[in-house]
């Protein structure tokens, strides 16, 4: 039998292995996870005063709470980066745009120079170059566009393209050396 004041340590790696399930969001695994250490946490300290079952509870409901407000607030932090991933950059093209110009029959030259002028940056899944293929858009468009991925650290920031070394040779202008300026006077004695 297990004593009384380790069974909440007994049940703590139980409840924290289903916190880990894959089916659950962060607000679930939250509320789990703080519901397990608080009431084992709860349940040592209630044990010091002889409440061991009250502070379990006591803990659970605190650590239930506040691992689902932790929870909580993970999800939507990642919610807020899938929305700021999928949405393009102002002033870049989207897929949207390349369709259309593909479609209104501009060259693919004028597309990849729209592409490259905006520093557009696209990820493409295999979804979207098939997307791309039914909307008309050429092979060459679309293999600018896979380039454009090498840009992107894996940190999501964009790379500045290389910019070619220019030389501004500013004038120089040499004036002349002042003309002398000389004083002086002769003395002639006469007699």
């Amino acid at each position: 039998m297990i004593p009384h004041k380790l069974r909440a340590l007994v049940l703590f790696p139980g409840l924290w292995a289903l916190a880990g399930c894959e089916s659950m969001n962060q607000t679930e695994k939250g509320a789990l996870g703080g519901g397990a250490i608080g009431a084992g946490t709860g349940a040592l300290i209630g044990s010091a005063t002889g409440h061991t079952g009250a502070g379990a509870a006591i803990g659970a409901g605190v650590g239930a709470l506040s691992g689902g407000l932790i929870g909580n607030s993970i999800e939507e932090s990642e919610a807020r980066a899938k929305e700021r991933a999928a949405a393009p950059v102002p002033g870049q093209l989207s897929l949207t745009d390349i369709a259309q110009m593909s479609q209104q029959q501009l060259s693919d030259q004028v597309i990849i120079t729209q592409i490259r002028t905006t520093r557009s940056v696209f990820v493409l899944t295999p979804e979207q170059i098939g997307w791309l293929k039914q909307q008309g858009v050429s092979d060459g468009v679309v293999m600018e566009m896979q380039q454009t991925a090498a840009r992107v650290s894996p940190r999501g920031r964009v790379y500045a393209r290389p910019v070619q070394p220019v030389c501004v040779v500013e004038p120089v202008y040499v004036a002349p050396p002042p003309a002398p300026i000389g004083i002086g006077f002769s003395y002639t004695h006469v007699r």
